[in-house]
């Protein structure tokens, strides 16, 4: 399947239950963010998430970046290349201060587990892999609408524990953004 159609119908899988729990739902949030890989020294991606609260503890997040610049573009031939891109869905469980869906507004710290899937042109062909991953996170409040976050994904190369003989290739992931409330 084409890394296009494969975001196309990951996207549709994942948003019409979305759309569901937000009708049912009384708090979600939308984030712009800009997420780094240390180790790759590549651009930095820019992207929106989607955090829909359900019982208090718990939520979930769906979110896709994509290279803030084509690195390949002005390129050798004439091909037309794709910058990096991505898409995850992550659980979300707080660690401390106040849970998800709470009004009360205080620091909070959290950790996540999802999966996702990338993609890229690689020697001019379209790459696309899936992965998981799994990280922890922190918010701020900045008002009654709106917070600061920041977290650091772990990113598993391939389904298998991190533990795994021979280990798989893991990334970390640095994101930063912002976060609007519906209330």
């Amino acid at each position: 399947m084409q890394p296009i159609r494969l975001a196309v119908c990951l996207s549709t899988m994942l948003v019409a239950p979305a759309a569901s729990l937000a009708a049912q739902q009384s708090d979600y949030s939308v984030s712009p963010f800009v997420s780094f890989l240390p180790a790759t020294g590549r651009s930095p991606l820019g992207g929106l998430a989607l955090t829909l609260s359900g019982a208090p503890g718990f939520a979930f997040r769906v979110s896709g970046r994509t290279a803030l610049r084509n690195t390949y573009a002005g390129g050798f031939g004439s091909g037309t290349f794709l910058p990096p891109w991505g898409a995850d869905a992550d659980a979300m469980v707080p660690l401390s201060g106040r849970p998800f869906g709470a009004f009360n507004r205080s620091a909070a710290t959290f950790v996540f587990v999802g999966f996702g899937v990338a993609g890229a042109d690689s020697a001019g062909s379209r790459v696309a892999s899936k992965n998981w991953s799994y990280g922890i996170g922190t918010i701020l409040p900045l008002g009654s609408l709106a917070d600061i976050f920041a977290d650091s994904r772990w990113r598993m190369s391939r389904f298998v524990l991190p533990t795994a003989s021979p280990r798989p290739v893991r990334t970390k992931e640095l994101r930063f953004g912002l976060t609007f409330h519906r209330r």
